[in-house]
């Protein structure tokens, strides 16, 4: 089902929401974490984005939603969904290595954000299949 020109005012207003909500998810969890944490004698606890992040997954219905009635607006709704969490993940990378605890380990900040792209468009895919 292919929707008219006149929903475009619409569409655009749905990615625009996403991509807000989704950047000011990650702003949160970049804001709230704790950093690096001295817990007595030679240890230490990192907190480099909090765990307010995975709010994000939240927002995965809306693509799903947008699905239904064209596919270029679940694709941009599916891109600012995850751009804003690819930034965050690089930016807890530069964490990281800024604060001298990088040990290669800190690029699996990324398995968040492709987790969510993955489950955005397994959903996505779904609804198109049924609609």
């Amino acid at each position: 089902m292919r929707t008219s020109r006149p929903d475009l005012p619409a569409a655009l207003a749905v990615v625009v929401a996403v991509l807000a909500v989704s950047a000011g998810i990650a702003a949160l969890a970049l804001a709230l974490a704790q950093g690096v944490v001295p817990l007595g004698g030679s240890s230490y606890r990192t907190e480099f984005i909090s765990p307010w992040w995975w709010l994000a997954f939240l927002l995965v219905p809306v693509p799903a939603v947008a699905a239904r009635t064209r596919a270029a607006t679940a694709a941009a709704a599916t891109a600012a969904l995850v751009v804003p969490q690819f930034a965050a993940a690089a930016v807890v990378v530069g964490r990281y290595r800024s604060s001298g605890w990088s040990d290669g380990l800190e690029v699996f900040a990324f398995g968040h954000p492709l987790l969510l792209t993955l489950v955005t468009a397994i959903l996505v895919a779904l609804v198109r299949r049924r609609a």
